[in-house]
């Protein structure tokens, strides 16, 4: 004996019919495409012109740098360092505006103290680099981002310095 199970089933029709209305169907046809894009990803997913994940190589100094950097400005942010052991790392115009935002109070503040979690990297040039990663402050998870460059001006760490911060 074979036993069939219906799990879903339609819904009974509650209503009356609308007069002069027909049933629903499947278009007979496609609407027409305003662009030449079908609306379909590439088969190979590389699509985009950047190079696969893998084959980028990511610098250890970068990687290092991009870490100790978000940690100090963290640090920075918490009051817990000055402003001023930010200046190798950051460049000129972010000193200044961490050390602003060190001085306000920040609603975050009281959650706990801010605690780096995972840092990601990826290479956008041959001298720059773009860092997302996360922190804590107590139950709450928030995002911080920043772009790193290398510059002869940079001394240590392998030259780089942040030019840009996020910090969520």
């Amino acid at each position: 004996m074979r036993d069939t199970h219906r799990f879903l089933t339609q819904a009974p029709r509650c209503e009356p019919p609308i007069a002069g209305r027909t049933e629903p169907r499947a278009a007979a046809h496609r609407a027409p495409t305003r662009s030449p894009h079908s609306g379909r990803s590439p088969v190979s997913g590389r699509g985009h012109g950047r190079p696969p994940a893998e084959a980028v190589a990511i610098d250890p100094d970068a990687q290092r740098f991009a870490e100790h950097a978000l940690r100090l400005t963290l640090e920075v942010l918490d009051r817990r360092r000055p402003p001023a052991q930010l200046r190798p790392l950051l460049a000129p115009a972010l000193v200044g505006l961490v050390g602003t935002l060190a001085q306000r109070p920040l609603p975050a503040r009281g959650l706990g103290v801010a605690c780096l979690g995972r840092v990601h990297l990826r290479p956008s040039g041959a001298d720059s680099a773009e860092v997302f990663g996360s922190y804590s402050r107590g139950p709450r998870m928030f995002a911080v981002a920043a772009r790193l460059e290398r510059t002869p001006a940079a001394l240590g760490w392998g030259g780089w310095r942040v030019t840009s911060l996020q910090v969520g």
